[in-house]
Parts: structure tokens; C-alpha cells; sequence
């Protein structure tokens, strides 16, 4: 990795996360395939939902997810995946459910369908239900905030 990428890299996580050093490295292929069946609980992978989370994959360099996220079909159970390999370490699993959360909504929707995998992998990982409540409640709010902010930058419309 070149030191543009990993003082990239380090940004977005300091910026989104207060993480100031590289996590432990992981398989991230169970963590795009988890995230992707969530995306699809409604029936449907959109584009906009693939589309996210392959640009989440290249924002952090990560080379395997990204050319894994533009083609899978996500038609696998998502228990059994998330049993194939433990996803993230324990310190790492709401992001999981951040992430998830956030690919769900790319396409302007956040399915029912979707939140009921959501909630079944939260239950897989160990995260309790309240917390997931939290995490969707604050998603909502910041996909408001980036509305707002839009707005505000560009009060004549997006120019570009």
C-alpha cells in the first residue's frame, strides 16, 4: 500500500471512527457477503446498495472486496456464511451493522426485509437488539445531516 492510500485510509477511519491505527487485518469477503445478502433481503441487490458498498472497498484500498462486491450474486444464507468464518473481531462488529444498515438504504430504502437480516446477524454476532435500534436510528439522522449539508454547499442544486 502506498503511504497516499494508507494516509487515506487512516483518515477516513480516524474521521468516521475516532480509529487512529490500522485494525487487525481480516477476511473481508465474509463481511462484503454478509452485507450484500442484508442488501438482497428484500429480493433485490439495487444498484445503488452493490454500487455503495464496492466504493466503501475501494475508498479503503481493499482490492479482494472490491472485484468480490461488483459480482456477487448474494443468494447464499446468511447464517451460514457468517458460521464460515468469524466476521471482524469483537471490537469491529457494530460497524458491521453500520455498514449494513447504510448499503440497505443506498437506494433510498431501508426494506423491512432488510432490517429483519439486519437484526438476525446482529443476533449471530453477539450485538444486542437495542444497539442495533441505536445504530439504524443514528443512520437515519445522518443520511438527514447529508441532506442538509448537501443543501447547504449547493443551495442552486448540485452543480457537478
Amino acid at each position: 500500500m502506498s503511504d497516499i492510500q494508507r494516509d487515506g485510509n487512516l483518515w477516513i477511519l480516524n474521521n468516521l471512527y475516532g480509529i487512529k491505527t490500522f485494525p487487525p487485518g481480516g477476511e473481508y469477503k465474509n463481511l462484503a457477503k454478509a452485507v450484500l445478502i442484508c442488501a438482497k433481503g428484500d429480493g433485490v441487490l439495487a444498484p445503488e446498495e452493490r454500487n455503495w458498498l464496492v466504493g466503501r472497498a475501494a475508498c479503503y484500498g481493499n482490492q479482494d472486496a472490491y472485484e468480490f462486491a461488483k459480482t456477487y450474486q448474494a443468494d447464499e444464507d446468511l447464517l451460514e456464511v457468517l458460521a464460515q468464518d468469524p466476521i471482524l473481531d469483537k471490537n469491529l462488529r457494530r460497524i458491521i451493522i453500520y455498514v449494513a444498515i447504510q448499503t440497505c438504504a443506498a437506494d433510498g430504502e431501508y426494506h423491512p426485509d432488510e432490517r429483519a437480516q439486519i437484526h438476525k446477524m446482529a443476533k449471530s454476532i453477539g450485538i444486542e437488539e437495542e444497539v442495533v435500534n441505536q445504530i439504524e436510528e443514528f443512520c437515519l439522522e445522518e443520511a438527514k445531516m447529508r441532506e442538509k449539508r448537501i443543501a447547504l454547499m449547493f443551495p442552486e442544486g448540485i452543480p457537478y
